[in-house]
């Protein structure tokens, strides 16, 4: 297993770190504070890669 990767400030903390699955390599993103946590295959962190700032902006802003 790998040790995560920690990125954090005085927002939010987020722990990353690549799993092996039944189904293949994923990222897992856990954000301890929010007790919440996803597995992104690469398809999806490719779309991820492709968005824009403005994208998570409107979702932060609707949270």
């Amino acid at each position: 297993m790998n040790e995560p990767i920690v990125i954090a400030n005085e927002f939010a903390e987020v722990l990353v770190e690549k799993v092996e699955t039944r189904n293949g390599t994923r990222l897992r993103i856990r954000a301890p504070r929010a007790d919440r946590e996803i597995l992104l295959c690469p398809l999806e962190l490719e779309a991820l890669a492709g968005q824009d700032h403005d994208l998570f902006s409107r979702l932060l802003a609707a949270g």
